[in-house]
């Protein structure tokens, strides 16, 4: 059970609301009155007319929520916007459901949204089991508003409804769905909260037809607890520091073993000086395919 009443989340947004205002202009309240002045229209978020636009604002939103860690902004972000390009058909398909039907979105778009941009950190060409949540679900909360972020603090102090690996950092498409119908289960068993999400989604973005369900539960868990039982999001903050400092340890030890190679294999002839500089810079440049790259020189040996 969520325990999450209608009087804490009212104080729970205001939390949010000034941390979220703190970065102005790119807020979530300033993208999503955006999604609400396209989608009012004829159009949507990631149509044709609209799209660059939403790339433009999306992406400094997410680099100060820190989507790309442990990784560069830049080499997650690039590739995160040709998958947002690939499911704008998908997209325009589930972008009407709300949370409260979840079940009702078809699942085949969902999925592919899933596989999409579940591919666009480095880390995922290693063939590891399931997605790094975040890297799916905090581009969709703001692209659509039902789904939860899911970071870690989220995970950490939410409940976790008896399902196993919720707390991981990696999820199966099919966890997501269990999750999600979880709480959409909950939401409408929950008159009370779902009447204030109402009252705070008029009284901010003065509609009720489109409310971001998943963003207001999200703030819930992601921000703290006035009795102090959540988890500190500077606790977890200073963790994922520490990860990314080992993270960052770890890429330049296999940029001087990158260079150790490309430096023997110039020496033996088998590549130019030329040729030396743009495998430098391929590995630099794409991340996502730096194993594949290191295992092409090695067969250069």
């Amino acid at each position: 059970m969520l325990l999450i009443s209608a009087k804490e989340f009212e104080r729970k947004y205001k939390d949010f609301e000034r941390l979220d205002f703190a970065n102005r202009p790119h807020t979530f309240h300033g993208f999503w009155s955006y999604k609400l002045r396209v989608e009012k229209q004829n159009g949507h978020l990631l149509d044709n007319k609209n799209i660059n636009e939403t790339l433009a604002r999306l992406g400094p939103i997410l680099k100060i929520w820190k989507w790309h860690r442990p990784y560069k902004f830049e080499h997650c972000f690039e590739p995160l916007k040709k998958s947002v390009r690939s499911i704008s058909d998908s997209y325009a398909k589930i972008r009407n459901f709300s949370l409260m039907e979840f079940d009702k979105a078809p699942v085949k778009d969902l999925e592919r949204i899933w596989n999409a941009l579940g591919s666009v950190k480095p880390e995922e060409s290693s063939g590891q089991y399931g997605e790094l949540v975040m890297t799916i679900t905090k581009p969709l909360m703001f692209l659509c508003g039902q789904t939860l972020a899911f970071d870690s603090v989220v995970r950490e102090n939410m409940p976790s409804f008896n399902l196993t690996g919720f707390k991981n950092t990696r999820w199966e498409f099919s966890l997501w769905i269990d999750v999600m119908t979880k709480l959409q289960t909950y939401l409408n068993s929950n008159a009370e909260l779902v009447s204030s999400f109402r009252r705070i989604s008029a009284e901010k973005y003065g509609t009720e037809a489109m409310i971001p369900y998943g963003q207001f539960l999200d703030l819930c868990y992601w921000t703290e607890s006035k009795d102090g039982n959540s988890k500190s999001r500077n606790a977890v903050i200073e963790e994922e520091k520490k990860t990314s400092i080992l993270e960052e340890i770890k890429q330049q030890k296999e940029f001087g073993n990158l260079i150790d190679l490309l430096n023997t294999l110039k020496k033996s002839g088998k590549i130019s000086a030329d040729e030396w500089r743009d495998y430098s810079k391929q590995w630099n440049d794409h991340p996502q395919d730096r194993d594949r790259l290191t295992e092409r020189l090695n067969h250069l040996k």
